[in-house]
């Protein structure tokens, strides 16, 4: 009995040690861990095009009390002129300098007046289109006084329109003024309300929020 219990155990150990290195012999090959992937750029931070972008536009403002009205604007605006430049646009009366760009189909223009004085006063004759617009363009809201969502300047914004004919044709325009109490300058936004706005405000809306 003795002999045969210590061969049963013998047994059980050679079958054991057998069995685990069987059995690591034809387990399956553990999976490879995956590589790093590349690291996300930052959030916020400005892609090629952007900054391409920026550096482009920069020279149109500089000089001017526009560089800081214009700064969220820089990285999106294109196709850029200033006035005094070849092809700019022409100054109003009351200007001292006034930058026109392309944004999203829509014409961005930045304003520095004389003084403060002539600043309000192109700011009221938005005040009386505020109300064509109500008509015009429905939906537009009342005029307001508070700081920008950057909250890089505090002043006025206006949603106004206006009737504008052009070979023959007369159409709406749609625009959105804003500017900084403490300077004399302001920006404001245009874009035909049917053909660039499909006759809503939101998309205008939607750019000045991300970018005054």
């Amino acid at each position: 009995m003795i002999g045969l219990v210590a061969g049963l155990v013998a047994g059980l150990l050679v079958f054991g040690i057998g069995g685990f290195f069987a059995g690591r012999a034809t387990a399956p090959a553990a999976a490879p861990k995956p590589k790093a992937g590349p690291t996300a750029s930052p959030t916020g931070k400005l892609g090629v095009f952007e900054q391409s972008q920026v550096v482009l536009n920069q020279p149109h403002f500089a000089g001017t009390g526009l560089v800081g009205l214009s700064q969220g604007w820089l990285p999106f605006i294109s196709s850029c002129s200033r006035s005094g430049e070849p092809g700019g646009p022409k100054l109003n009366a009351g200007e001292k300098a006034r930058v026109r760009c392309t944004l999203n189909g829509m014409s961005a223009f930045f304003v520095e007046y004389n003084s403060i004085a002539d600043r309000d006063s192109a700011r009221d004759n938005t005040l009386k289109q505020n109300v064509d617009a109500r008509t015009l363009t429905p939906g537009a809201a009342a005029a307001t006084q508070g700081p920008a969502p950057s909250g890089r300047t505090t002043g006025n914004y206006v949603e106004y329109a206006y009737k504008l004919t052009e070979g023959g044709v007369t159409r709406p325009v749609a625009a959105i003024w804003w500017d900084d109490a403490q300077l004399p300058v302001a920006g404001y936004l245009l874009a035909y309300w049917k053909e660039g706005l499909g006759e809503s405000w939101d998309p205008m809306r939607d750019l000045w929020a991300r970018y005054a």
